[in-house]
């Protein structure tokens, strides 16, 4: 065969070569661009679920420590002063009352009692709606008595309340939660997302430019390593937004159990402010049906201190198991009592 056909030939498979190589290129872009645009849109939605059950969990944190609030300041602070009147409390040979034996004016559990119900009545007394957002998500995630979320000056309560502040500060997922930076130590603003779902930042997922076709290939594999990255976050989310829904959901049952037993305990303060003022402040001379009314204002008292004391979440920032129990305690009062 002459040459100049030999080489004619070479020529035509070469440029067959290259235009199946440029098409093989062209399609490895566009399968690029598509796992890009796959993989942008499902991280978007992932993050958009997290962004989502950590606004709903917040308020329903913030909510519970509002109505912690509303409950110290009020029938909290009206029993503590009306049960403080009372002179020689004595339950232990009360029927019924053995939980109440060390309960009385004086007491370390009703002197826990009577500060946080001042402290919440100063810290209300511009208004409910006005107090802050971060001491509200620290008030509604912490005991708030005898803590350092009412800012007691005593030594079991030691920092005031100032945003996320003290306590609060060390715990990611309170911090992230509240949409601000830890102010000491921990993984800050990631870290509630790390404690919750095993993460600590969202994938990168764009594919910038324009790319040659030489590095097509090398496009469709970051590509493909992109959208397994964001699958991944994708069901980390779900993880996340699992353990928000569950946070939002218990403090949601506190504040319900906390509501409901405010409602019986207005009325129980009602009657023993009745017995103080038909029999005097002498326990001694109570008969046997105003000891008993003042007792089950008490036990009330007691059982939403327990409650409101309560924390929401571990220090690991997760679920605290305590909390779960609080709702039982809460529960079973108020089956007792109807």
């Amino acid at each position: 065969m002459p040459i100049p056909f030999i080489l004619g030939g070479i020529a035509a498979v070469a440029a067959g070569y290259g235009v199946k190589k440029g098409l093989d290129a062209k399609e490895d872009m566009e399968e690029a661009q598509e796992l890009a645009e796959y993989a942008q849109d499902l991280a978007k939605e992932a993050e958009q679920r997290i962004e989502k059950a950590r606004k709903n969990t917040s308020k329903a944190i913030e909510d519970l420590g509002r109505t912690k609030v509303a409950i110290l300041s009020s029938s909290m602070k009206q029993f503590v002063q009306n049960f403080s009147r009372i002179k020689n409390v004595n339950f232990k040979d009360s029927v019924g009352m053995e939980e109440l034996k060390d309960f009385a004016p004086g007491s370390v559990d009703f002197s826990n009692l009577e500060q946080a119900s001042f402290k919440a009545a100063d810290l209300a007394s511009g208004g409910l709606g006005g107090i802050a957002a971060g001491s509200l998500m620290a008030l509604g995630t912490y005991g708030a008595v005898g803590t350092a979320a009412l800012g007691a000056t005593t030594a079991t309560a030691g920092t005031a309340i100032a945003g996320l502040s003290g306590a609060a500060a060390t715990n990611a997922t309170l911090a992230w939660l509240g949409g601000g930076a830890l102010s000491a130590g921990g993984f800050g603003m990631a870290g509630g997302m790390m404690v919750l779902g095993g993460l600590v930042a969202g994938p990168a997922l764009a594919i910038g430019g324009a790319f040659m076709a030489s590095k097509a290939k090398e496009a469709l594999y970051e590509a493909e390593e992109n959208y397994d990255k964001a699958r991944a976050f994708d069901e980390q989310s779900k993880n996340i937004a699992s353990s928000l829904n569950a946070i939002k959901k218990r403090a949601g049952q506190i504040e319900s159990v906390l509501n409901k037993l405010d409602d019986y305990f207005r009325k129980s303060n009602d009657t023993m402010k009745s017995v103080i003022a038909k029999s005097g402040t002498n326990w001694n001379r109570y008969s046997a049906e105003d000891k008993k009314a003042v007792g089950v204002c008490a036990q009330l008292a007691k059982t939403i201190k327990i409650i409101l004391d309560t924390s929401l979440l571990s220090e690991n920032g997760k679920l605290s198991p305590d909390a779960d129990k609080a709702v039982a305690l809460g529960n079973n009062k108020l089956a007792e009592i109807k």
